[in-house]
């Protein structure tokens, strides 16, 4: 896997590709697709590669291929309200789209080993939150260490949204 789908010109382009080789068959995996553009998950000036269907590594700061991410979400058969472990999660570009499939009541964790790669996900998860209107999802918790105890107030993220809204924006329940 991984180079399976030809390169596209942006966000779009690349689940377009993804979706006619089959990687992607359900609704909400193409909504997470489309929600998160993969070019905010690189570093600047590597960006050439963004939406190739390519894995992509520099230093400790990884993403793996899009037909990956998009097996394993198909795989699971994701639906809101259920638990997501993400072990070596990266970037956190995988578990912040598991997490708006997951919604506001699912549990999305993430394990990194890696401090710096943990810094960089959190600065992408904020990223992506500040730049949207409303969001509710089942935002990742990024952890550096099995033993450190997984307490937070709350994993649950309702951003920017007025307190009766009950929808995700995109919607993909």
């Amino acid at each position: 896997m991984g180079g399976a789908v030809s390169a596209g010109e942006d966000n779009d382009d690349l689940i377009d590709n993804l979706k006619e080789a089959q990687y992607i068959r359900t609704e909400s995996v193409e909504q997470a697709f489309r929600a998160i553009d993969r070019g905010d998950y690189y570093l600047e000036g590597y960006r050439d590669n963004a939406y190739k269907d390519l894995a992509w590594k520099h230093g400790n700061i990884h993403l793996s291929a899009p037909c990956i991410y998009s097996e394993v979400m198909e795989a699971l058969k994701l639906q809101p309200g259920l638990s997501f472990l993400n072990l070596g999660s990266g970037t956190g570009y995988l578990s912040t789209m598991v997490g708006l499939i997951l919604g506001p009541f699912g549990i999305n964790h993430g394990i990194e080993l890696h401090s710096d790669v943990v810094e960089y996900a959190k600065e992408k998860l904020e990223s992506f939150i500040k730049y949207r209107e409303c969001v509710v999802f089942s935002a990742p918790i990024q952890l550096l260490d099995l033993e450190y105890p997984a307490r937070r107030e709350s994993h649950r993220a309702r951003l920017g949204c007025p307190s009766s809204s009950t929808l995700s924006k995109p919607n993909l329940g």
